[in-house]
């Protein structure tokens, strides 16, 4: 117990009913306390995902079970599960922002996905080695680690694959170095049976990867896109002869999102504008209201 200055100015009394904490010991009860409501967000998350795994398996069962009394059985099991995951799944919404509510699938393996490391709280690129469908666990590896780990389905967020058709030879794009898990600036340079070649940029780096290493490259600002306020389609976007009818189309795909985005940036330029002109021809014209109501005040009359 710490007692502070300011006790000494209580009445004996008082002082024997009020205990004041230790900020050394306040900061490790909050600890503690986030630690005990995170643990609690994580066998909720791990609930849901178990009635999910539940009503796969009853779906499952239904769509092989020819017998009518085991069919509306299992009817019987599928109605009372649909209203406690969507239940679980309302509540989920308002509470969870963080972990994963899906179940692991076992088109899911290989995949790459984000997971999320216990020791340092942090998320992290990981390639799906194995999956137990009944207990809905994994076996993962992050990505520039040897070393492997097996995890529940709470802690994996597997990740959407990527369209192939926005990655052809000479596409800018990010990729994660396989050294050390994170994305990088690249260009792919060719693609093989054996996966995308790509280079990066700063490193100049050459390395093999599979798709689901890829994303889109960021655009921060449209200052590579427009020439005065007029639109102007990229060098590396522009379709060339030797471009083949897939590398048409992502190229196309590309600057017709880029396009709706110097479209959005221009409306809002002109309305920007247009609000401006409007306020300062509202302030001349207040401003020409008072000059002539002070010029007929203080006329003299003849």
């Amino acid at each position: 117990m710490l007692f502070f200055p300011f006790q000494e100015c209580l009445p004996q009394k008082l002082k024997q009913q009020i205990y004041f904490i230790d900020p050394l010991d306040y900061v490790e009860l909050q600890n503690e306390q986030s630690k005990l409501d995170k643990n609690q967000l994580i066998q909720e998350c791990k609930s849901l995902i178990m009635l999910k795994n539940h009503m796969f398996k009853v779906n499952l069962l239904l769509q092989n079970e020819e017998d009518e009394e085991t069919i509306l059985e299992l009817k019987g099991i599928s109605d009372e599960l649909l209203p406690a995951i969507e239940e679980q799944e309302n509540k989920m919404t308002k509470i969870n922002n963080q972990f994963s509510i899906n179940r692991l699938k076992s088109e899911d393996l290989d995949k790459l996905a984000k997971v999320f490391h216990q020791v340092d709280n942090k998320w992290y690129n990981a390639k799906i080695n194995q999956i137990d469908i009944e207990e809905q666990e994994a076996e993962v590896q992050f990505i520039g680690y040897q070393d492997v780990h097996t995890l529940h389905a709470v802690f994996i967020k597997v990740q959407r694959v990527p369209d192939a058709e926005l990655f052809q030879v000479a596409t800018q794009c990010e990729a994660i170095n396989p050294s050390d898990g994170r994305y990088y600036p690249a260009q792919i340079e060719k693609i093989s049976d054996e996966g995308y070649h790509i280079r990066f940029k700063k490193t100049n780096v050459k390395e093999i990867v599979s798709l689901h290493y890829l994303r889109a490259a960021k655009v921060k600002t449209l200052e590579n896109v427009t020439v005065g306020d007029q639109f102007q389609i990229p060098d590396n976007l522009k379709i060339l002869q030797t471009d083949n009818e897939q590398q048409k189309l992502a190229k196309r795909k590309k600057v017709k999102a880029l396009k709706q985005t110097f479209r959005q940036s221009q409306i809002e330029k002109e309305t920007q504008e247009s609000s401006m002109k409007w306020k300062q021809f509202s302030q001349k014209s207040f401003k020409l209201d008072l000059g002539q109501k002070q010029e007929y005040i203080y006329r003299s009359s003849k």
